[in-house]
């Protein structure tokens, strides 16, 4: 009999870092890398707090710098089960003003990237389920890729609503993007753009404990709820 999975490995990335400071603020100056920073880190306490046998792994602990693809390294590295990468956003020059928070999916159309990836860092664990044989390997990482997207939209979609539930940002939605941040990552992954910090509403919000406490919470209870549907297939 097949044991029931567990989401014993959850991976959370603040983005950016070091001498990447991210978007930056218009009003008050804000730089994204220290909205994000004290955001993971409330996240990860709730969860082991309330689940201490779950491993927490941050991309960062404090303000340094990490190149995109060693983070989605170590998340496969550890095994995670879960990816979640937080940002805050900036509007574009010729675009009117936005405001709100955003969730992002792999574009599909990166699919076979992702295939690939997942052939790569599963290799190991392909070869002993199939042996030496390519198209089985490939099969195996295409199926995997395709349970990972399914639940990474799982994912978001119950993060928007716990973001309007207990957040006061707007929500701008969820999209697909071709997202480098989670492309490699070979497990359910979101990324979740927390706010505008060209909007001065959301940048005075984001900066604030409350806006980071209120964000953590929401992230938490998606997590919450996505750990007992991960556990139940």
């Amino acid at each position: 009999m097949l044991s029931q999975p567990k989401l014993d490995v959850i991976y959370i990335d603040a983005g950016h870092g070091g001498k990447d400071p991210g978007t930056i603020g218009d009003k008050y100056g804000v730089q994204e890398k220290n909205i994000v920073l004290p955001i993971a880190m409330k996240l990860g306490k709730m969860i082991e707090d309330k689940f201490p046998g779950i491993r927490v792994v941050y991309s960062r602990t404090t303000d340094e710098f990490t190149n995109v693809k060693e983070r989605t390294s170590q998340a496969n590295k550890v095994r995670a089960k879960l990816y979640i990468s937080i940002h805050a956003n900036h509007k574009k020059m010729e675009e009117s003003e936005k405001n709100g928070f955003e969730v992002y999916l792999l574009n599909k159309e990166r699919m076979p990237e992702a295939v690939l990836f997942t052939l790569n860092e599963n290799y190991k664990l392909a070869f002993q389920k199939f042996g030496n044989d390519s198209l089985d390997n490939f099969i195996f990482a295409s199926l995997a890729q395709s349970g990972y997207t399914r639940m990474s939209e799982y994912f978001a979609s119950i993060a928007e609503i716990s973001m309007l539930s207990y957040t006061e940002l707007e929500s701008r939605g969820v999209y697909q993007a071709g997202n480098w941040v989670t492309l490699g990552a070979s497990m359910p992954s979101v990324l979740v753009e927390t706010g505008y910090l060209s909007d001065i509403n959301d940048e005075k919000y984001l900066s604030s404990e409350k806006g980071q406490n209120d964000i953590a919470i929401a992230l938490f209870n998606s997590f919450m709820n996505f750990k007992s549907l991960y556990e139940s297939q």
